[in-house]
């Protein structure tokens, strides 16, 4: 199989949980998977912009960057958090390589803006065109973007190799600057290209959850929108399901959501074919 891993949260920078997943990613690799490991790292980055005096901002779930969020991010995100996930799998005996999206040509991005809230009450995030930044309602979020192409030459390198690529959620523009980019929607990125058999999410929230704080095991691509206009899942839930639909509608297999904290998760996901969270299919 070919699966691409997002891990997010206290995941990414929990010593405990990252040795734990990099031993199960090892064993993965050992029976014939290849894995593309995606991370963000936004509670170690936001501390670390606190301690440099630059102050945070989010503005619709999205992290405002200006040009010194946007060289703490570079600095964290492929610096900090990417090698210690390269050593703890090198460790658990898993060659690795720590890249980001603009290495290799991997992953070209267009900047966002995002529009004020429609009708509904959501916001929308679009790539933004040349003098979107002064149109009407839009905030300019500044070095943020949205992947627009994807190359995985790189990729299918360290395939070949048994490399297991480690990728920071952070890319080229077209004009050569790095935007901050949603580490939900790089790692969709990267399955759409590589028509991944399985994109799997590692999230606190450990699935989806209704109105009523009930898991939802399976959710196929036709009740999403269904999910979201009757309001039975809300919040940062709607753009990750949004994103699911997009994902799944680009020859990717299956999307699981689940928790990192669950004992042997990754296998028992993969190789046991147990749902222990949120699976997301098509029919």
């Amino acid at each position: 199989m070919t699966v691409v891993i997002k891990i997010g949260g206290q995941a990414v920078e929990g010593a405990v949980q990252r040795r734990s997943l990099a031993k199960q990613i090892a064993g993965l690799c050992r029976s014939g998977h290849r894995i593309v490991v995606v991370h963000g790292g936004g509670k170690l980055l936001t501390h670390t912009l606190t301690r440099l005096g630059i102050p945070t901002e989010f503005y619709r779930g999205l992290r405002v960057t200006c040009a010194e969020t946007r060289d703490a991010a570079l600095m964290v995100l492929a610096g900090v958090v990417n090698k210690r996930w390269v050593a703890e799998l090198e460790r658990a005996g898993q060659p690795a390589i720590g890249i980001c999206g603009g290495d290799g040509g991997l992953v070209v991005a267009r900047k966002l803006a995002v529009r004020e809230l429609n009708g509904n009450g959501h916001a929308r995030a679009s790539a933004k065109l040349k003098g979107s930044a002064k149109s009407k309602g839009r905030r300019d979020l500044g070095f943020v973007g949205r992947p627009s192409r994807v190359n995985p030459r790189i990729l299918d390198m360290a395939f070949r190799e048994g490399v297991v690529p480690v990728v920071a959620s952070v890319a080229l523009s077209p004009r050569g600057e790095y935007l901050n980019v949603n580490a939900d929607d790089f790692a969709a990125a990267l399955a759409s290209t590589l028509e991944a058999d399985r994109l799997i999410y590692l999230t606190e929230s450990g699935g989806v959850w209704d109105a009523e704080r009930q898991l939802l095991p399976v959710v196929k691509l036709g009740e999403i929108q269904r999910l979201i206009r009757r309001g039975i899942v809300r919040d940062g839930m709607i753009p990750k399901l949004e994103s699911c639909a997009r994902t799944l509608r680009r020859k990717v297999g299956e999307i699981d959501i689940v928790s990192p904290e669950a004992a042997g998760v990754l296998q028992h996901v993969l190789e046991g074919n147990e749902i222990v969270g949120t699976r997301i299919v098509s029919r």
